[in-house]
């Protein structure tokens, strides 16, 4: 008997980009071809306003803030739902401003900001989903924009959240760092339970290699699928979340390297080169046994 829905989580194995976004949208494309009703989720993701600048143009245009996977879902898949409901939270990154940090007689301070990225969040969004539908909150670091540390204005910024029903300035990153731990991860799990209920199979994809991008481990996924470059390791789901958990408990946030010593694979794949300028057909022929995988998974 099939499930009513199989949720995948997709976890990076190293802190560079491991292809996580490719595969999933060539795993997507390639459910869908089976007549599986597929849908993707990216709980957590960064927009950077300098290295993402066309999703950003999109996102003045509109007044939408939200990561490039969710929109390249919502148009390569046809998703009917807002892409603040795929990506439940977004933060918004800004390119700083070297001239304001040598009027303050701190140009090092430049280079401490650069290298931390709660430092150049510039704006979050969070939405909820609720039995009225989606409701999103946009938070504004205002320290961060209205003392010129940003490129970027306050208006500017203010833009890309015209869509969210609430707006909020905080007073800094200790501040913005209590409305993401105590906030995020109620928006993300409001989220996941309304899209498993509308899709047989949900792709989940993870921020970098952190190991639960959830937010917390109340809720649970069927299979773990962790990505490195050539090569996919697939976790018993249950087993894995039992190692994040234990690992939380010592040092927070959990990457994959931490949990993956107390892990024994269940299977294993080699991915070759997902080129975006191929067909999505033709990227998902080259990962036909992992995607036959899930299928016997979503029908056991």
């Amino acid at each position: 008997m099939a499930l009513l829905s199989l949720r995948v989580l997709v976890v990076g194995m190293l802190r560079e980009r491991t292809g996580k976004t490719a595969l999933i949208m060539s795993l997507a494309t390639g459910l869908k071809k089976r007549g599986v009703k597929v849908g993707i989720m990216k709980p957590l993701g960064f927009c950077d306003w300098y290295s993402d600048y066309m999703v950003v143009r999109e996102g003045l245009e509109e007044g939408r803030l939200a990561a490039r996977e969710a929109i390249e879902a919502k148009l390569v898949l046809g998703l009917r739902e807002p892409c603040e409901v795929l990506n439940p939270v977004s933060c918004l990154l800004v390119p700083l401003n070297p001239i304001t940090f040598y009027e303050y007689r701190a140009p090092r301070s430049f280079f401490t900001y650069h290298l931390d990225l709660m430092r150049r969040i510039a704006a979050v969004r969070l939405t909820f989903y609720t039995e009225s539908g989606a409701i999103s909150r946009g938070y504004l670091n205002a320290p961060l924009l209205e003392r010129g540390l940003a490129l970027v204005s306050v208006e500017e910024v203010k833009r890309m959240l015209r869509r969210a029903e609430f707006l909020e300035k905080v007073k800094g990153i200790r501040e913005l760092n209590k409305v993401l731990s105590g906030l995020a991860p109620k928006a993300i799990l409001s989220c996941l339970d309304y899209l498993s209920r509308r899709y047989r199979v949900l792709l989940i994809e993870g921020l970098g290699d952190l190991a639960w991008p959830l937010g917390d481990l109340r809720e649970d996924v069927d299979c773990v699928i962790a990505v490195a470059p050539g090569m996919t390791v697939v976790y018993d789901a249950a087993r894995y979340k039992l190692a994040v958990g234990l690992r939380a408990e010592i040092s927070g946030d959990v990457r994959v390297e931490e949990v993956a010593e107390y892990l024994t694979p269940k299977a294993y794949f080699k991915i070759p080169p997902l080129d975006y300028g191929e067909l999505p057909e033709s990227r998902a022929e080259k990962i036909e046994p992992l995607i036959e995988y899930l299928v016997d998974a979503w029908q056991k």
